[in-house]
């Protein structure tokens, strides 16, 4: 989020800015940047989003806003612009303090949002860089090496980019993305205790769903303007029954929009999706730990193009990626509802 509003801010054309005292005393881990020192923008980018630079989130946040408390502010209002309003940001750097907090989804939804700047998404898929600062009175240039915090740039194939963090308070946490075959998954976990194996396990889950979602973006099923302003009024009426799905010959599409552990947590979004117009429905997938995983779909609908329409909306208003899936008779596993 620090990245974001300094990369969208008329400010960012400013060429270097200058460390304060206060800058330098914030903990680590950091660059140990010295009072009166100077870096350019960029390079404060690449050390805190490459090193977890905590004094060059500082200088940043001064530099830009005027003041922590102001860029704080400005961290928070461009947060909850994104759909990320489970989030409050009371320094730049993420270090614990009394009402800053955010969640696992706001950080996926800030980070996807991110990668769509191309100096962001340069950055955080730099595996090593050498940054520069001016030293006064001197002059004296001091080069500073950084490397990369994110292990999947070195060991996962794909690996775009994402962000490492820790406090004693959150753990272990990560957000960032991968990419194969057109297809791209993005991960966010926070509070982990295995971070690599965690991610690397969501991550290849992710993108096991590499079929459907290419189908998806196949551009011969790219939607006209003009359906696509219905899909963005109401919901798309499902074509198909459960009912009609459970014939041996039928086959269609749905949309997987999420799994939980607690089954209350599901039945809330599926009454959420019901009453907002869609055909939604639980099914319960038995984990081979003995552990039940309910998931949240909806449709069924009879051709890819409708399925595509209604997942565009859902992501648009819901803030939701869905999953298309193709299905034939394997609907006899969805839980029927009262």
């Amino acid at each position: 989020m620090t990245a974001i509003v300094v990369l969208e801010s008329d400010a960012f054309k400013k060429n270097m800015l200058r460390t304060s005292v206060a800058a330098t005393r914030v903990p680590r881990s950091k660059i140990n940047l010295r009072p009166g020192q100077a870096m350019n923008i960029l390079d404060l980018l690449y050390s805190l989003l490459l090193s977890s630079a905590n004094d060059a989130s500082m200088v940043l946040a001064e530099g830009i806003g005027g003041s922590v408390d102001r860029f704080s502010d400005m961290m928070t209002y461009r947060a909850h612009e994104l759909g990320a309003r489970n989030s409050q940001f009371m320094n730049p750097h993420g270090l614990t303090a009394p009402g800053h907090y955010s969640t696992a989804r706001d950080m996926a939804l800030i980070f996807n949002h991110a990668m769509k700047n191309p100096i962001f998404r340069e950055i955080v898929g730099t595996k090593t860089k050498t940054v520069s600062s001016v030293v006064n009175p001197k002059k004296k240039v001091q080069h500073i090496a950084l490397r990369n915090h994110n292990r999947l740039l070195w060991n996962f194939d794909g690996a775009l980019g994402g962000k490492t963090g820790y406090t004693y308070a959150a753990q272990k946490c990560f957000v960032g993305s991968a990419s194969r075959d057109g297809a791209t998954s993005t991960v966010s976990v926070l509070g982990s205790r295995d971070l690599w194996r965690d991610t690397t396990r969501l991550l290849e889950y992710g993108l096991e769903s590499h079929p459907t979602l290419a189908m998806a973006a196949a551009p011969s099923t790219l939607l006209s303007t003009e359906r696509m302003a219905f899909a963005q009024e109401k919901p798309l009426t499902p074509r198909l029954t459960w009912e009609e799905l459970r014939s041996p010959d039928a086959s269609g599409f749905i949309l997987q929009i999420a799994s939980f552990r607690q089954r209350e947590r599901a039945e809330a979004l599926r009454e959420r999706f019901s009453q907002s117009g869609y055909q939604a429905q639980i099914l319960a997938i038995y984990l081979q730990n003995g552990e039940i995983m309910h998931q949240v779909r909806v449709g069924p609908y009879a051709r890819i193009a409708e399925a595509q329409q209604v997942a565009k909306v859902i992501e648009t208003k819901e803030a939701l990626r869905p999953i298309i899936l193709q299905l034939s008779a394997d609907a006899g596993m969805i839980e029927k509802q009262p």
